[in-house]
């Protein structure tokens, strides 16, 4: 146990100590009106081609901004191919999405917006209807003061989504000092985290994520070409079918579980894992049996479910 809580420790004191990553990142967080605008066009169904769907319809913030789907849908009611990230710890991300096609949140903004399988909108008609809304015109002048523009678009909402961080959580808790803050089972969960398991191999850090992108032989439905993944982007042999590793921040949050949503619960989770995977031929190496018992596999997820943390308090605006 020493030797576990230990390495855990440190990783997150060096992480989270003043003058590291996370005080830098606070220092960097834009103007408030910036976010006060970003937030409002984070809800407006505007954003869509048929004004009904907003970025807030896949992104829930009660579900940790995702949508507890398998996979999401887009504005046509199409069921999409890959399941909805969760927007925590966004602002931490080296890349965006499964597959790391961008790399700021800036970028990603208007992937989801002109896809004619999302969101569906043209970018020029949505600057245009934004542009005859007093209250807009208003906000943009506020916070970047100029006239609405695609850009100020994309980096407002950014700058929102640079704010959904989990923060509290009773494992945050007990590394402070809480020693009650999680319980004997989720104790020996982080334990067998940590050296039985190696889940910080890949889900370590502040966020646990190494931000890679790994093949874990997830299974597609008998209805879905094989999804390729980062191998889109990269056209790269190894990374045939890998995605990218999420954090585990709020995971007990953000079920179903995996790129495609075929895991249902935590559990369902854990006991992939443990029997290494599925079968693929570029299957990360990482992947073998955990050999875990029952008891070890409910100790785990018991320690997953202590990530949870407070997110910040949201109240959607109201449109006329």
């Amino acid at each position: 146990m020493k030797r576990s809580c230990a390495g855990l420790l440190l990783t997150y004191l060096i992480l989270a100590a003043p003058g590291g990553p996370e005080q830098s990142r606070a220092q960097d967080l834009p103007h408030k009106a910036k976010i006060s605008l970003g937030l409002r066009l984070f809800f407006d169904p505007r954003l869509s081609g048929d004004n009904r769907m907003s970025c807030a319809s896949c992104h829930i913030p009660a579900l940790a901004f995702t949508d507890g789907r398998p996979v999401a849908v887009g504005s046509n009611g199409r069921a999409l191919s890959r399941n909805t990230p969760t927007l925590i710890q966004s602002a931490h991300n080296t890349s965006q999405f499964w597959d790391g096609r961008v790399r700021t949140l800036e970028e990603q903004v208007f992937e989801p917006i002109r896809h004619p399988d999302e969101m569906n909108q043209n970018l020029d008609v949505l600057q245009a209807e934004l542009a005859e809304d007093p209250d807009y015109v208003n906000l943009f002048e506020e916070a970047f003061g100029s006239p609405i523009t695609l850009q100020g678009i994309s980096a407002a909402i950014a700058a929102f989504e640079r704010t959904l961080l989990s923060r509290n959580s009773p494992f945050d808790r007990y590394l402070t000092g809480e020693r009650t803050a999680i319980s004997p089972e989720a104790r020996r969960g982080m334990d067998i985290f940590q050296i039985k398991a190696q889940c910080g191999s890949c889900h370590k850090g502040l966020d646990f994520t190494d931000h890679e992108f790994h093949n874990l032989g997830v299974a597609e439905p008998d209805s879905q070409q094989p999804d390729l993944g980062r191998y889109l982007v990269t056209k790269l042999e190894p990374e045939r079918g890998a995605f990218k590793t999420p954090t585990l921040r709020n995971i007990a949050q953000t079920a179903p579980y995996m790129h495609n949503g075929t895991l249902k619960t935590l559990e369902e989770v854990v006991a992939f894992y443990n029997k290494g995977g599925g079968k693929n031929p570029h299957l990360d190496p990482a992947m073998t049996p955990l050999e875990l018992s029952q008891q070890e596999q409910k100790d785990l997820v018991a320690f997953l479910i202590t990530l949870t943390g407070r997110l910040p308090t949201i109240t959607p605006p109201e449109f006329k």
